[in-house]
């Protein structure tokens, strides 16, 4: 009898099965994925014309003494720093320079960062070597700071960096030291 029953709940349980299987249980059916609506062109190629450039950047050269001078160029492709100025050979103007990059923010601000530029490799430091986005302004700045001024600042560092001599005080004798 036990036998019976045993062959009784198999024969029960294939059928449950084929008919759940047979009517389209829902947990069987692959799911419906939305389906993407949105045109991707290729560098904003539409019907065959090309649009213009996003944006320009500058590059601004400072020397010591004189007049600045500016070049606003296209941002035609992704661009580092260091590709721009080799673009604009703006790293090839002075021996010594400082470098600086000045991005707009959205709400009307300038947020100003200095780069380091590696001068015996003659290259931008790689932790420094952003991109370069429309608006941006890439300063290089002459610096004509001596070997015993870099002396002097590397070895005042570990007390507080380089201070400055203001003149001599009210009464004349001695001289003040800003911070």
């Amino acid at each position: 009898m036990t036998l019976r029953m045993d062959s009784q709940c198999s024969l029960a349980a294939s059928v449950a099965l084929a008919c759940v299987l047979s009517t389209g249980c829902s947990i069987f059916q692959p799911k419906v994925s939305p389906e993407l609506t949105a045109k991707v062109t290729p560098n904003g190629v539409e019907d065959g014309k090309v649009e213009p450039p996003p944006g320009n950047f500058t590059v601004e050269v400072r020397p010591d003494k004189g007049e600045p001078i500016a070049k606003e160029q296209p941002l035609a492709e992704p661009l580092t720093v260091q590709t721009a100025l080799e673009n604009t050979k703006a790293n090839k103007k002075f021996r010594k320079f400082t470098l600086e990059l000045h991005r707009p923010l959205p709400d009307g601000r300038v947020h100003s960062m200095v780069l380091q530029y590696d001068r015996t490799a003659k290259h931008v430091d790689p932790e420094f070597d952003y991109a370069v986005l429309p608006g941006d302004r890439i300063l290089v700045i002459e610096d004509s700071s001596t070997m015993l001024d870099e002396f002097m600042d590397n070895v005042t560092m570990p007390f507080g960096g380089p201070s400055r001599l203001s003149g001599k005080s009210k009464d004349g004798k001695f001289y003040r030291v800003e911070d």
